[in-house]
């Protein structure tokens, strides 16, 4: 188990046995919080997808590898010549690495 992966175990554990002696209000207010934090990641993400796909044509072909295109032509609704590989899906994958997703 990684560094991370334990970190993370541990805060998941430390945080459900907090949350196990919450009342019925706090449990409403944590939901509520949960929801809004939710809803906030939501919207950066279709925020960074629009302006992805905003890219002009020649920033386009300038900057993107043709991997890179065929990628952003599958996130973008861009016509298809051909199916779906893996190579694509690493590609969106890495896209999104580059524009922060997590």
């Amino acid at each position: 188990m990684t560094l991370y992966r334990a970190k993370l175990f541990a805060g998941l554990l430390l945080g459900a046995f907090f949350l196990a002696g919450c009342t019925g209000t706090q449990q409403a207010i944590l939901d509520q919080g949960i929801e809004a934090a939710r809803q906030a990641k939501d919207a950066e993400a279709e925020t960074l997808k629009a302006t992805v796909c905003a890219m002009s044509i020649g920033a386009y072909h300038r900057v993107n590898t043709d991997l890179e295109q065929r990628a952003l032509d599958v996130l973008c609704g861009g016509q298809w010549e051909r199916p779906v590989t893996a190579d694509d899906l690493r590609a969106l994958r890495a896209l999104g690495d580059l524009s922060g997703g997590s």
